[in-house]
C-alpha cells in the first residue's frame, strides 16, 4: 500500500515539476515567444501525466480522509456558503438558506444568471469582479454570486471535493426559487474553473428536485485536474442545462481538455492564449472573453471545425459560424475555433473565424 501510495505522489510530483520547469524558462520577451510550439512540445510529456494523475486523485483523497463522505463527517454546512445580490451600489449579502428574503428582490420576469467563482476566489474576486461590472449595462438581468471562499481556499484537493457538496447546495437554492414562480429557463449559471462543476452539479440538482433544467450553464476554462476522467455525474456536462456552452482556454493544463457542452469553444486552439505566459494566465483568459462578450456580442465569432489543425489551415473556412460569448445560441453543436487579439480588446471579429 506505501508503494502504491509513493507511486502516485511521484507521478503529482513530477507534473508539478514539470510544469514549473517550463514556466521558470519561459523568454521574458513576449515578441519572441511562441506559446503554441512550447506547449505542443511540453504537451507529449505532460499530458500523460495529468492524465494519470487525474485517474488517482480518488486514490490520494481516501488516503488523506479527503473523500465526499470523509468531507461531510467534518460537518461541512450550508452556513459557510453565502449569496450576493450584486447591484450597481455594491454587493448585498445572504445566507444561501435565504429564499423568501432573497424572493422579492428576484421576481419572477427577470433573467437570473449566477456567477460561480473558482478555486481560491470569492464573489468579490477576480471573475466575479471582472464580468459581474459588463453584466450591470445590461437591462433586465438580475446577477448573483456564488460565495464558497470559506470552503474552497486550502489545498486543490480538498477544493475538488467540495465542488460536490457547493454545487448541490446551490442547486437546492434554485430549487426552492423555482417553487416560488421562478421559470427555470431564466436561470443561467456562469461557471469558472472549479465553479464550472460546482455550477453542473447545481444544474443535476435542480433537475433531480423539479424534473426541469435550468435555461443555460456556461463553463469557463472548466477545472482539469481531478476531473478529467471521472462520471459526468460528478462534473459539468451537456445534460445539466438546455443548454451548456463550454470556453476553453488552458484545455489539458490546468483546464479540462474534451468537450462536455452542446457547444465548445476553442479560442486560439484552447491550451494556450497570445500574451500569457503562465498557465494562471491562460485559465483567466476564459471570463475575461466573456466579458468582453457581454457588450461585444459580434466580436468573437467561431468557425466550426473538427480540430485546430484543420481550423488554422483553412479546411473548414465554409463551415457555420457561432458567437462565442454572453449571446451564444442553442443548435448546431460541436467544437468552435477562432483567433484572439493577445491584449483588451481581444475580440477580432470575422477576421477571428477563419
Amino acid at each position: 500500500m506505501i508503494s502504491t501510495y509513493r507511486f502516485e505522489f511521484i507521478y503529482l510530483a513530477r507534473i508539478f515539476m514539470l510544469v514549473g520547469l517550463y514556466a521558470a524558462n519561459l523568454p521574458q520577451d513576449r515578441a519572441k515567444l511562441s506559446m503554441s510550439d512550447i506547449f505542443d512540445t511540453a504537451l507529449p510529456i505532460l499530458h500523460p501525466l495529468i492524465e494519470a494523475g487525474s485517474n488517482r486523485c480518488e486514490t490520494l483523497k481516501s488516503f488523506f480522509g479527503l473523500t465526499y463522505q470523509q468531507m461531510l463527517e467534518k460537518n461541512a454546512t450550508v452556513e459557510e456558503l453565502s449569496i450576493d445580490l450584486i447591484t450597481k451600489n455594491g454587493n448585498i449579502k445572504y445566507n444561501l438558506t435565504a429564499t423568501s428574503r432573497l424572493k422579492r428582490f428576484l421576481g419572477s420576469d427577470k433573467q437570473i444568471i449566477v456567477l460561480v467563482h473558482g478555486f481560491r476566489e470569492s464573489s468579490d474576486g477576480w471573475m466575479v469582479g471582472g464580468v459581474a461590472p459588463e453584466l450591470l449595462k445590461v437591462a433586465g438581468l438580475k446577477i448573483l454570486a456564488l460565495d464558497g471562499r470559506k470552503i474552497i481556499n486550502l489545498e486543490y484537493f480538498r477544493s475538488s471535493t467540495y465542488t460536490r457538496f457547493m454545487g448541490e447546495q446551490l442547486g437546492i437554492f434554485l430549487s426552492e426559487i423555482i417553487k416560488d414562480g421562478v421559470d427555470p429557463m431564466k436561470i443561467y449559471l456562469i461557471g469558472h474553473s472549479l465553479g464550472s462543476h460546482i455550477a453542473g452539479i447545481a444544474g443535476k440538482k435542480v433537475q433531480q428536485q423539479t424534473g426541469r433544467l435550468v435555461g443555460r450553464i456556461t463553463a469557463l476554462d472548466p477545472a482539469g485536474p481531478c476531473f478529467g476522467n471521472v462520471d459526468p455525474s460528478g462534473r459539468i456536462s451537456r445534460q445539466d442545462a438546455v443548454y451548456v456552452d463550454v470556453i476553453h482556454t488552458n484545455a489539458g493544463l490546468l483546464g479540462l481538455k474534451e468537450p462536455v457542452g452542446d457547444k465548445d469553444f476553442y479560442p486560439n486552439g484552447g491550451m494556450t492564449q497570445p500574451g500569457c505566459i503562465l498557465s494562471t494566465c491562460d485559465h483567466s483568459r476564459a471570463w475575461e472573453f466573456l466579458a468582453e462578450s457581454v457588450n461585444s456580442a459580434k466580436h468573437f465569432p467561431a468557425r466550426k471545425c473538427e480540430n485546430w489543425t484543420s481550423f488554422k489551415e483553412g479546411f473548414c473556412s465554409k463551415n457555420s459560424v457561432s458567437y462565442m460569448g454572453l449571446e451564444s445560441k442553442a443548435g448546431d453543436p460541436g467544437l468552435y475555433f477562432f483567433t484572439t487579439a493577445a491584449s483588451s480588446p481581444f475580440g477580432l471579429g470575422p477576421t477571428g473565424s477563419g
